[in-house]
């Protein structure tokens, strides 16, 4: 076999394209091209569209794709990627990278930056660094002053500037993922388009953490526990996209950035995504998609549908499982050849810890025919969350908004296999409504019994919030609301007008939760970034700030506005002066925090998490009054009823428990939920709670008969949170949700 010491001609070109030549005449043309940076960018610029690919393809095979088909140069530029990977050490590849971007050149379109501390300043961007290079684009850190955030930029490659098609595709990406508001999809804030002294760019939220390829470089498999959840995660990104026509037509393991401090997964890159009905800009014989986790019916240049997504996740799916491609082969031919004919050893005969119901998933995922595949991301979603489930229960931040799935029906595959019937039952954490749930879950209301379908509770929705709000508050003394969105932002809403009144940066990622101070204009907020902050309800600056030892999920203002207490993940109560900023006390308590409350009399503390046990805390001292059982995973919040005598938590596996604090004992466990529970507050009067959670339905129980006595469904996804008018007499229930909006409910229907 001699080696191939010259820029490959038309003719070689065309030999592997179709295949056209036996193993031992294309083997070298392959291992050319893994040395040839210019037969690489060739090959790019084929598989990018800028070279017509018609015209270089001539007959091929019987067992080869369409002769109209362009996925040899795409599969050649896939697997020297992959060879490099399998055989560089990460820290040579690292530092070959970092040598290639630190040179400075191919930053042509920067202005000089107002700070010297900065690169350089695309419009009123800052540039601090240059964070990777694509095919098609360079990737930036950035600070954005207008809204003092870091961000990451995502530009066109200048040399691609005149070229109109990938000018297309390229805003095409910013367009695809700016529809999709989904907390497993990487928010596009913005999308500029190329001007004549400009470039175009890509405006997204910046990740603090690595991506799943980064996990996978050392070739061992991930934990069984880690692939469900992480996958499970995955599906719901794609049902994002899907629900709303889209195909991302790219997925694999670059493209599945993993948050470092809350181990979350979100989807990245719509580079190739498009609306199913969208062609446009692709055209017989455009292959896109990288070859080791691409369909068969991608390979061979045919449409590709949802169904092509989730074959590419199957893949992916099975290197998490394995630690390899279920497509690896010595050559490219064989690489793509066992993408289309060959199925693949199932992943439990490679890694016997993979669970069998997992092993089943991923090689019905991988079926080459996509009929046979499941029917939906949703549904697959599902599947998973009963793997994750067997692990032990999980964090609500771990649970994901699904998108229903397509009809409720399964797949004309998992009609074949009980398997997947059986794991679309009810179960933890991802319910699923029957008959009679799917419809109060579409309808913007439901009842039950006490309040008949002629009072329907009216709601008011405000929308458009970049990604799921976790808490929201009513503003004292105005018809507002304020919401704790995604991306670390504070949202004043008008609710009468359904505008947006204010809009600021408070935390660095996620702001779990906000509660307005109950007697003067201030308000507290607390993050995952570790963070709780007293703000200046007036002004919207910072008036106190505090470091705890992890993510904050709960705080608790004093019935007198005194003090503040505040949970953390790292077990740790704290106690805050809010007149001075003082930390007055902490305590060190079991597991991770994740609800606290003060009673209505301020002489009691509630705390609540991932221990399972209720405390209760003497409010001056911190010393444990209480320790209640019941709960049978992690309990996710607590209420005090007005009394102070009772409290409400809810948590993992539908629970609702009313508990007596001075016996210690459960008094009512409220049953009907479909799903974790992870809002909770009491009326003013303290004769109902109010309660929300992963099915998607808020619910009203009377404590008098322990029954459900109203509920609304409008939300598409789980609700987070939910807050009561603080306003004696008012009547409005205000809810956020995994779906990114906020519904505000009129309960005037509800008899007293």
């Amino acid at each position: 076999m001699m080696p191939v010491n010259s820029c490959l001609n038309a003719q070689q070109l065309q030999k592997l394209l179709n295949s056209t030549g036996n193993e031992t005449e294309l083997e070298p043309l392959t291992q050319h091209l893994g040395s040839c940076a210019e037969c690489q960018v060739a090959l790019q610029k084929v598989a990018s569209g800028e070279i017509p690919v018609e015209s270089l393809v001539v007959d091929n095979h019987a067992y080869r794709p369409e002769k109209d088909s362009a996925y040899w140069k795409a599969a050649d530029m896939a697997k020297t990627f992959h060879q490099i990977r399998a055989t560089s050490p990460p820290t040579q590849v690292t530092r070959e990278v970092s040598t290639s971007l630190e040179g400075g050149t191919g930053l042509p379109f920067l202005e000089p930056p107002s700070d010297p501390a900065y690169i350089g300043r695309l419009d009123h961007f800052e540039i601090a660094r240059v964070i990777g290079r694509g095919g098609m684009g360079i990737v930036l850190e950035a600070f954005d002053p207008h809204l003092q955030r870091s961000v990451a930029i995502k530009v066109l490659n200048p040399e691609y500037s005149k070229n109109t098609t990938a000018r297309q595709r390229f805003c095409r990406e910013g367009r695809a993922a700016a529809a999709i508001s989904h907390e497993h999809v990487v928010p596009m804030y913005q999308v500029a388009k190329e001007s004549d002294s400009k470039v175009a760019y890509l405006v997204m939220q910046l990740i603090d953490g690595d991506t799943l390829e980064d996990r996978l470089i050392s070739r061992q498999p991930l934990p069984p526990g880690e692939v469900a959840r992480i996958g499970m995660q995955i599906a719901a990104g794609l049902s994002a996209a899907h629900s709303r026509g889209m195909v991302h037509r790219d997925i694999k393991p670059a493209n599945v950035m993993i948050e470092r401090e809350t181990n979350r997964v979100k989807l990245t890159d719509f580079g190739l995504a498009r609306a199913t009905d969208d062609v446009k800009l692709t055209k017989t014989g455009m292959v896109t998609g990288t070859p080791l986790y691409m369909s068969p019916e991608q390979a061979t240049g045919a449409a590709a549908d949802d169904r092509s997504d989730l074959f590419s996740f199957g893949a992916v799916l099975y290197e998490m499982a394995t630690g390899e491609s279920p497509f690896e082969a010595p050559s490219l031919v064989g690489v793509m050849k066992r993408v289309m004919d060959e199925r693949p050893v199932p992943p439990q005969k490679l890694n016997p810890a993979i669970p069998t119901e997992l092993s089943r998933i991923i090689m019905a995922l991988l079926e080459k025919d996509p009929e046979r595949r499941p029917e939906s991301a949703s549904a697959v979603a599902e599947q998973l969350a009963k793997i994750v489930t067997q692990f032990g229960p999980i964090s609500p931040l771990h649970v994901p908004a699904v998108s229903a799935s397509k009809s409720g029906r399964l797949s004309a595959a998992s009609r074949r296999m009980p398997w997947l019937a059986t794991s679309l039952s009810l179960i933890g954490i991802f319910s699923l409504l029957g008959a009679a749930g799917l419809l109060v879950w579409n309808r913007p209301w439901a009842t039950s019994s006490g309040v008949s379908e002629t009072n329907p509770f009216p709601s008011i929705v405000l929308a458009g919030n970049p990604g799921t709000v976790w808490s929201v508050d009513f503003v004292p003394g105005q018809d507002q609301i304020a919401a704790a969105v995604e991306d670390g932002s504070i949202r004043i809403w008008d609710i009468h007008s359904q505008t947006l009144v204010k809009s600021f940066n408070a935390h660095r990622g996620i702001i779990w939760m906000i509660q307005y101070h109950p007697n003067q204009a201030m308000m507290a907020t607390s993050g995952d970034d570790g963070t709780v902050k007293l703000w200046d309800a007036e002004k919207y600056n910072v008036i106190h700030e505090w470091k705890a030892d992890g993510t904050v999920k709960g705080i608790s203002f004093s019935p007198d506005g005194e003090r503040l207490i505040a949970g953390d993940r790292a077990g740790v109560l704290h106690v805050y002066d809010v007149a001075t900023g003082e930390t007055l006390m902490s305590k060190t308590l079991a597991g991770s925090i994740m609800g606290v409350d003060y009673s209505a009399d301020g002489r009691l503390i509630a705390v609540v998490g991932s221990d399972k046990v209720v405390r209760v805390l003497d409010a001056e001292t911190l010393e444990e009054r209480q320790a209640m059982s019941g709960h049978k995973g992690p309990i996710y919040n607590v209420s005090f009823a007005p009394d102070s005598q009772h409290l409400t938590t809810v948590g993992w596996g539908k629970d609702v428990r009313v508990w007596d604090v001075n016996t210690g004992q459960q008094s009512i466990d409220l049953q009907g939920s479909q799903g974790d529970v992870w809002g909770v507050s009491y009326c003013h009067t303290g004769e109902h709670v109010v309660t929300s959670g992963q099915d998607g339905i808020t619910r009203i129980w009377d404590l008098a008969t322990g029954k459900e006595v109203a509920s609304m469904g409008g939300h598409e996804s789980a609700v987070h949170n939910l807050s009561l008018d603080p306003n004696p007499d008012g009547r409005r229930v205000a809810t956020s949700g995994r779906d990114g909006t906020i519904r505000v409910w009129d309960l005037s229907a509800l008899q007293k």
